[in-house]
């Protein structure tokens, strides 16, 4: 969680810019007592896309991505086993990758800005993981 200021400094921009971007529900942002906090992956990804003034582009059907992962209708390409068995085995390579949040260096090297909200997103779930078993335990 950052402050406002925190977030600020990251995105290189004032804190009462931030605090408009919470007003007009650009930047998601929670109340914690009188401050407002700020997701880190929401300013990193904000910060990752860079965003300019004036109206936004209205995307072509060139830069709309369809998703790699459309459910095959033929049996006899796909097997639900064979899905189950990819699925478990991508969480366990990204819990093993991703059990460190990634480098700030490593977020600036990525060719588009889906993809290190991808990594902080992931990243950001097995830290919840953790910190969920440290509250069960009762050492959070």
């Amino acid at each position: 969680m950052l402050s406002v200021s925190e977030g600020a400094q990251l995105l290189g921009v004032s804190p009462a810019r931030v605090r408009a971007l919470i007003a007009e529900g650009t930047m998601p942002a929670q109340k914690v007592g009188r401050t407002w906090t700020l997701r880190d992956e929401d300013v990193l990804q904000r910060a990752m896309e860079k965003p300019r003034s004036g109206r936004p582009r209205t995307p072509d059907s060139k830069t709309i991505n369809k998703s790699p992962f459309t459910p095959s209708n033929d049996p006899a390409t796909s097997s639900s086993t064979d899905s189950e068995n990819d699925l478990h085995n991508l969480y366990l390579a990204c819990r093993d990758v991703f059990s460190q949040r990634p480098d700030a260096r490593l977020l600036e090297k990525t060719s588009q800005p889906e993809e290190a909200s991808f990594y902080v997103a992931v990243a950001d779930f097995f830290l919840q993981q953790k910190q969920l078993e440290l509250v069960r335990q009762g050492v959070y």
